[in-house]
């Protein structure tokens, strides 16, 4: 045997396990994993509702497909995978530079945890692009990540949008609004939405929206709106009264005690 037909055997083994059953065990206790790891340290907080229907589909979908391969629900099955690649990447990505850190961290075990999405991504590579049981799911994965990048698209167009909304608020001098989807969640940034991985740092937006920090990466990452985190909150509260602007969340349980504590809600804004 060849050397590199030796090295994509070992690859394959340790990626694309030999029966299925295996390979689906394996993926769900990863996923298992990466949540349960979530849920102490809140590296991702609550997703936003569609974005946790999503991640159902998607987590779901890795886990038991490789029981579909030779099934009608393949094609299905394939283009899944193809929005859970995206969905792998983007984890990646809001890593930042703790895709760095997990090298120094593997000693400690916790380094682990910080490459179970690269695994996926190379999991999914392989199984659909070098070397697919079926050439068919190839075109299905892909054009999941066509249909995914036109997406992304749209949220670079409405959140430009948005940002000239903003920029009229500020203009009016915090007068008058065009209140939609972005605005909130602009409004919201760093008081209800949080944007970027963060060690704990005094405070923690307990949501995560996905199509915010999309918005965000598309524009150099810079916040529209430079106030304040006090002078937000009393934005938010007098543009959206109807939104709830305190969370009943963990926000990470290595730090949840202080998110009640926090000073803004101690000093006077803590909503009834």
């Amino acid at each position: 045997m060849s050397q590199f037909r030796l090295f994509r055997h070992k690859f394959s083994a340790i990626f694309l396990l030999k029966t299925p059953e295996k390979q689906c065990f394996v993926n769900g206790f990863l996923i298992v994993l990466l949540i349960i790891a979530n849920l102490y340290f809140q590296v991702f907080c609550i997703p936003a509702t569609w974005a946790m229907v999503l991640l159902c589909f998607c987590f779901g979908n890795t886990i038991i497909s490789p029981l579909f391969t030779q099934t009608s629900y393949q094609s299905v099955s394939a283009f899944i995978d193809g929005i859970s690649f995206l969905l792998f990447l983007y984890c990646v990505i809001f890593l930042e530079t703790f895709n760095l850190y997990g090298f120094l961290l593997l000693f400690l075990g916790i380094g682990w945890l910080i490459y179970i999405p690269h695994y996926f991504l190379i999991q999914l590579f392989w199984k659909h692009i070098y070397k697919p049981a079926y050439a068919n799911t190839r075109y299905y994965f892909l054009s999941a990540i066509l249909v995914g990048g036109i997406f992304v698209w749209f949220v670079q167009v409405e959140y430009q949008k948005a940002v000239l909304a903003i920029e009229a608020f500020q203009n009016s001098k915090y007068q008058k609004l065009e209140t939609g989807f972005l605005t909130e969640k602009i409004l919201g940034m760093h008081l209800l939405y949080h944007t970027r991985i963060c060690v704990y740092d005094g405070w923690r937006p307990p949501i995560h929206e996905p199509l915010l920090v999309i918005g965000l990466w598309l524009n150099q990452r810079k916040d529209p709106l430079n106030i304040d985190l006090q002078t937000r909150l009393n934005l938010y509260k007098s543009f959206f009264p109807d939104h709830p602007v305190q969370r009943n969340c963990s926000c990470a349980i290595q730090h949840q005690a202080f998110y009640w504590n926090d000073p803004i809600w101690e000093n006077g804004s803590k909503q009834k």
